[in-house]
């Protein structure tokens, strides 16, 4: 997969690409265990970034972006690396939304059918907001692929409006990060 993005430190200060490993093709997973800060401290750190999350970030929004079929592959990842509920809120509220603001209408489809085969797609998919901003055809297919559930809360603003009996204790949230997707 060629790279259609850069970010901030690969533009200006040729670092290595968290985003592909060392052999040049795309990995998702390296990117995600950044992102989410899992993982040894130092993979994929840029000089200064300490744990590599600020490069992580940059990288990860410069691809939500500019490069709607790699970001669903990535939300995907990591999404399946996602050990808590909060990094699945964090992934929501963060690329997700802005993935589908920017390129709703390119992802949806291998969203939707990944949220009819796991359980996982449909709670994360439940996490965005942004109704007023995400593509409104965009936002009705969000609204019927979360619907089976589970999802993270019953919010107004979210694809889970009003879904209250669907929402994941603490414990069903862990049982369902603990199973992979794969």
């Amino acid at each position: 997969m060629e790279r259609t993005w850069s970010c901030f430190d690969c533009r200006l200060d040729d670092a290595e690409p968290l985003c592909f490993s060392a052999g040049g093709t795309f990995d998702p997973q390296r990117l995600a265990r950044a992102y989410l800060k899992i993982g040894p401290a130092d993979e994929g750190a840029a000089a200064g970034d300490g744990d590599g999350s600020m490069q992580a970030f940059d990288c990860v929004d410069e691809m939500m972006h500019n490069a709607p079929g790699p970001s669903a592959a990535f939300i995907l990842a990591a999404l399946d690396a996602c050990q808590t509920g909060a990094q699945v809120a964090i992934l929501g509220a963060g690329p997700l939304e802005t993935l589908l603001k920017a390129h709703g209408l390119a992802v949806i489809d291998d969203l939707e059918r990944e949220a009819r085969k796991h359980a996982k797609v449909r709670y994360l998919l439940s996490a965005t907001w942004g109704r007023d901003h995400i593509d409104a055809s965009v936002w009705e297919r969000l609204v019927i692929a979360v619907s089976p559930g589970p999802v993270m809360d019953g919010d107004a603003r979210t694809p889970a409006a009003g879904l209250h009996d669907k929402i994941l204790d603490e414990a069903g949230v862990a049982a369902l990060l603990a199973a992979p997707m794969a």
